[in-house]
């Protein structure tokens, strides 16, 4: 498969910026917050495909979009890392990006941030697709007590993320689902996707899928932004007289990081490890301290605690 070029790739990503830009003025179906919050005049007739077909949004709907916009924004508020956006995107987009997008390339680094390209999919109208992260802590990587390459691994491992990608997936199903979770890049989108992703499922769509696992382990990648990071720190001896310095990769350089086999896409499960039980011995001296206390919710905790007490003389 022949790779993504890196070429004119800040002027291409520009150029589909303002076009999207413009459509969204123009959008008239978009469901603003105000109205998820309760406000949506009968007269706009917006529809929804909540509970799997196209129909008029009800009252009973925007009460579960509410609920919905609540529980994403719990996730994250100042980023999310690799890892986190992987585990929390949908299966199909991560089988996608295993059979469909073989690398991703960086075209330009900048304080902090990262352009990158992937080829598109098979049935896709471009061939290529736009990927911009943020590294939502890189102030504290220039700070960190390490050397460069250090803090380039820190980042692209383990540190909170902002990212977009120009694919319409992540433009109409992704971008508000980012918004409201606090790890989007560029533009923000506050109209609620009803149509497309009207339970705000995923994460990342299938180019960032590829390009998050590449961040991981492409050591080519680390070693530009551990470039990226030298710079900045000496930039910080001379406040106020140099700009960020831009880093433009040429296509040669960009193919010499591509890995002779393609990197597998893996997402680990997250297992949460419960609490040990309390031993006998903890219980009886909890039951001892409520003990002869004559309210009801000391008496509702002494009567648990033996309860407690009971289930654990019973295990073998």
């Amino acid at each position: 498969m022949k790779a993504p070029r890196v070429g004119n790739a800040q002027s291409a990503l520009n150029a589909q910026r303002a076009r999207e830009l413009e459509s969204r003025r123009q959008a008239t179906i978009i469901l603003q917050p105000h109205e998820v919050a309760g406000k949506l005049s009968p007269a706009r007739m917006l529809t929804t495909t909540l509970g799997g077909r196209v129909r008029p949004i009800t009252p009973a709907d925007l009460a579960v979009f509410r609920k919905s916009v609540a529980q994403l924004g719990d996730r994250a508020r100042q980023g999310i890392t690799a890892k986190e956006a992987l585990a929390l995107s949908r299966p199909d987009d991560l089988e996608r990006a295993k059979a469909q997008i073989r690398y991703s390339l960086p075209s330009r680094l900048q304080a902090g941030k990262v352009h990158l390209v992937t080829n598109s999919g098979p049935q896709s109208k471009v061939t290529r697709h736009h990927v911009n992260i943020e590294f939502a802590q890189y102030s504290a990587a220039l700070s960190r007590p390490s050397t460069p390459l250090q803090a380039a691994q820190w980042l692209c491992k383990e540190s909170p993320l902002r990212f977009e990608c120009d694919c319409e997936h992540f433009r109409y199903f992704l971008r508000f689902v980012a918004t409201a979770g606090g790890w989007v890049a560029g533009r923000a989108e506050h109209g609620l996707p009803k149509l497309t992703n009207p339970t705000l499922d995923g994460a990342a769509c299938k180019h960032l899928a590829r390009v998050l696992t590449d961040m991981q382990y492409s050591v080519g990648l680390r070693q530009r932004i551990a470039q990226m990071i030298d710079a900045d720190r000496a930039r910080i001896d001379r406040p106020g007289r140099t700009k960020p310095k831009i880093f433009l990769v040429p296509q040669a350089d960009a193919e010499r990081m591509l890995p002779q086999n393609v990197r597998r896409i893996a997402v680990k499960p997250q297992r949460a490890s419960l609490p040990k039980p309390p031993s006998p011995a903890d219980l009886t001296a909890a039951i001892a301290a409520y003990a002869g206390r004559n309210d009801a919710s000391s008496r509702a905790i002494a009567r648990a605690l033996s309860a407690l007490l009971s289930q654990s003389s019973a295990r073998p």
